[in-house]
């Protein structure tokens, strides 16, 4: 239901504020209160979520785009580590990629602050094919809809979760000629 509702959010949102609106009006005129103030209050309420709404998707975009001109935005995690140690948990972060080198910079979430030190990987190979989260291995704290690569290393495996055209374009630069313009 969770990645339903995230990949038709756009048909969803206003669905779901037409919805509020007239729940909203019905209990106002159920409460005894005039029809006038009902429609005074709910027009009130939908522009100020709205605002929030739109402030909210600003910041966003403004950080999404300042995040891309770093590289491409992964979460990554490396499996087979002690379960709930630091590296099991995913980590979203830029990739800045180089022929057969992935250099990993973790930022904070919600921002884009970065933390720490970039990590470099050298990737050997793709063992498998981009398979999407789904089902019960679904973390809390990723986005639904995103695929899952498993890149390997000179000593281990590292597993990568992006959106689908992030990892092909992840690929591309790896594997072939650089990144692309």
């Amino acid at each position: 239901m969770r990645e339903w509702l995230w990949q038709h959010r756009m048909a969803v949102i206003p669905l779901a504020i037409v919805l509020m609106t007239l729940v909203s009006l019905l209990a106002y005129g159920a409460s005894g209160n005039s029809w006038s103030f009902g429609l005074y209050s709910t027009l009130f309420n939908l522009m100020w979520w709205g605002g929030l709404y739109y402030l909210y998707a600003r910041e966003a975009r403004k950080r999404t785009n300042a995040l891309e001109k770093r590289g491409i935005f992964i979460y990554l995690r490396y499996p087979g580590s002690r379960p709930g140690s630091l590296q099991d948990v995913w980590a979203g972060g830029t990739a800045a990629c180089q022929p057969h080198q992935i250099l990993f910079q973790e930022v904070m979430s919600g921002s884009e602050v970065s933390l720490g030190r970039p990590t470099t990987l050298d990737i050997v190979g793709i063992p498998g094919h981009p398979e999407r989260i789904s089902g019960g291995r679904v973390p809390r704290h990723l986005p639904p809809g995103l695929m899952v690569l498993t890149l390997a290393l000179p000593h281990g495996t590292v597993e990568i979760a992006a959106e689908s055209l992030a990892l092909e374009q992840l690929k591309q630069q790896v594997f072939h000629a650089g990144p692309v313009a």
